[in-house]
């Protein structure tokens, strides 16, 4: 199961409004916080897992998705409209990513 589609959409469902996430100057989701502790959770989670347990050859692309979804949910953020729908939306992902991450030994 390619989890990367799936958390795209239920990312856009929540937030209703979903955009291309542009990078920015972040170094990393890991080096960087959203403020919204379900989401800052979520993302410290599946990049320790990511590092710790993912294979080599599969840790670029999951790499990638967890920028885009840090990208996406710090503009969220800066919404007020969005930010309210924040938690939700990153427990919904949080409980989608946990049994595909689990595939690699990580419990999110």
């Amino acid at each position: 199961m390619n989890i990367q589609p799936l958390l795209t959409a239920l990312l856009c469902l929540a937030l209703a409004a979903c955009s291309q996430a542009e990078s920015r100057d972040a170094i990393g989701p890991e080096d960087s916080v959203i403020g919204i502790v379900q989401c800052d959770d979520y993302l410290a989670k599946v990049n320790t897992c990511i590092q710790d347990k993912v294979p080599a050859d599969q840790r670029a692309a999951l790499t990638v998705e967890a920028h885009r979804m840090f990208t996406t949910w710090k503009e969220a953020a800066a919404d007020p409209q969005q930010r309210t729908t924040l938690p939700q939306a990153c427990s919904i992902t949080h409980d989608v990513a946990n049994e595909e991450f689990a595939r690699y030994g990580c419990a999110l």
